[in-house]
């Protein structure tokens, strides 16, 4: 039952009684219109074990590389795609191992730690904060590659998804799979839900996001996406802070991957 002469001070929506957060906007109560907290518990990692879980993960980046190209090898017709489907998944067994060691096995609540759980906003919210962060990394992107062509530097221009990466014929559901969904997950587990999400509470969340963002773009290892990567890491982990969960920001990363493997299909 909804207290008629309580509501958020940011979004004017009706609060039950003893509500924390505004169920419209996400917003903490009591705090006035301020910028939440992606979760008011405390996890049991810290910023110690955050930055051993990216040296191991950064560590197994090169062993995924040597996997991948040996498995690749074994099919020599569709080498690059292999080889591709196959460094996502070791990347991500190394992005899930290095989450569970460095910080989930001292959970005991591991889903509810990461923040893979019900967003605390509206769906309505919670879809326009996906769909906006979708089209605010896509316009990002398009707007640096039109600055770099302008100014014509061609190491720091955007790398599209090369053909060669992509299963021919019906084979692209391999690849969807696997950096429209695979990728998403393993990512935003990563870097939002255990590194975001352990630095919150001892930095803040505007300089949480940031530099969040930031590691998330240098792990990508180019430098024609680090500029882009850093803007879609500044959209999700806002989106992430906003909603409380991990489930908007999938959604968001995966949208975008699956339409830049689609337009590289359809020859855009």
């Amino acid at each position: 039952m909804t207290n008629s002469d309580s509501k958020c001070p940011s979004c004017g929506y009706a609060l039950a009684q003893g509500d924390q957060f505004c169920t419209g906007c996400g917003a903490r109560q009591g705090e006035g219109p301020v910028f939440p907290e992606a979760d008011p518990e405390e996890v049991p990692w810290t910023v110690l074990h955050i930055t051993g879980g990216l040296f191991l993960f950064l560590g197994l980046l090169f062993v995924s590389a040597l996997v991948a190209r040996g498995a690749g090898r074994l099919y020599p017709s569709q080498e690059p795609a292999l080889e591709a489907w196959v460094a996502v998944h070791a990347l991500a067994v190394s992005a899930l191992g290095t989450v569970w060691l460095m910080g989930l096995r001292h959970s005991d609540s591991q889903l509810r730690a990461l923040r893979l759980v019900r967003p605390r906003t509206t769906v309505p919210a919670t879809a326009a904060l996906a769909v906006g962060a979708l089209g605010f990394s896509i316009g990002a992107t398009f707007l640096y590659g039109l600055v770099v062509d302008q100014l014509g530097i061609e190491a720091l221009r955007p790398r599209e998804v090369e053909a060669e990466l992509i299963f021919p014929g019906a084979g692209i559901l391999l690849t969807l799979q696997a950096l429209a969904l695979i990728t998403p997950i393993s990512e935003e587990v990563l870097f939002r839900g255990f590194v975001l999400r352990g630095v919150l509470q001892s930095i803040g969340a505007g300089p949480a996001v940031v530099g969040t963002a930031l590691v998330f773009a240098a792990f990508h290892l180019d430098p024609g996406t680090v500029i882009p990567i850093f803007f879609t890491g500044l959209a999700l982990g806002f989106v992430y802070v906003k909603t409380g969960s991990l489930w908007p920001c999938i959604a968001a990363h995966a949208g975008q991957n699956a339409l830049a493997l689609l337009a590289v299909r359809a020859g855009l």
